[in-house]
């Protein structure tokens, strides 16, 4: 694993702002997926769609409360 790798899983993504529309979370769970980060933050509803999206990678998916 080379440093930005190193990195990238050392980084939580978060996609909270209140304007995201489900579009929105798409993009960014593609990013979160191509740079391999540790995790993505996602409201509540969206746990099992980010899960959906990410689940042929690494990348956990976390919520806030």
């Amino acid at each position: 694993m080379n440093k930005v790798e190193e990195l990238a899983k050392m980084i939580d993504h978060s996609i909270l702002n209140p304007t995201h529309t489900d579009a929105d979370l798409e993009k960014q769970c593609a990013i979160a997926g191509e740079y391999n980060v540790a995790s993505v933050c996602v409201k509540p509803y969206a746990v099992k769609q980010a899960v959906d999206l990410l689940r042929d990678c690494t990348v956990k998916v976390g919520c806030v409360i």
